[in-house]
């Protein structure tokens, strides 16, 4: 069968996925990080966020085996960020989804016209996520109340 992607997307796909994973495995990690220090809400958003990741990796990955591609499933190393508190682990959440959203805007420029829905929509979930952070950011600084935060975040 012909190929319906070029190998540069190829590359590309299998680069969004590896970091799809990589963003998955470390809301993993922050969740239990959140577990360990008593932020039972913020353990569970972050749970949800690690499976949201993952969803994203599959939404890649039935991409490429529609265009006749097999999406790599990559080993990663182990996720070792020192989280001390709620405030920490947004802003490092809030780093890593600006990470994504720039890698997609740069696929996006190259992607062909076949990729740029698909593009166009991880753009959208990236430029929401950024906005959410932003926000929980911007709110823990104002209440000082990580506690009422985490409650919030636990339902």
């Amino acid at each position: 069968m012909k190929n319906l992607l070029t190998p540069q997307e190829v590359k590309m796909l299998n680069s969004l996925g590896k970091e799809e994973l990589k963003a998955s495995q470390t809301y993993l990690h922050l969740s239990n990080t959140m577990k360990t220090i008593g932020f039972f809400g913020a353990e569970k958003f972050f749970m949800a966020e690690s499976n949201s990741e993952k969803e994203h990796y599959s939404k890649l990955e039935t991409f490429m085996n529609d265009m006749n591609e097999q999406i790599e499933v990559p080993a990663l190393e182990a996720v070792n960020v020192n989280i001390q508190d709620l405030m920490d682990a947004f802003e490092y959440a809030i780093e890593m989804e600006m990470d994504l959203l720039a890698m997609y805007e740069d696929a996006y420029k190259m992607a062909s016209p076949k990729m740029q829905a698909l593009i166009h929509h991880f753009l959208e979930i990236q430029t929401e996520a950024v906005g959410e952070y932003g926000d929980l950011i911007a709110r823990l600084s104002r209440t000082n109340e990580p506690i009422l935060i985490d409650q919030e975040l636990g339902k």
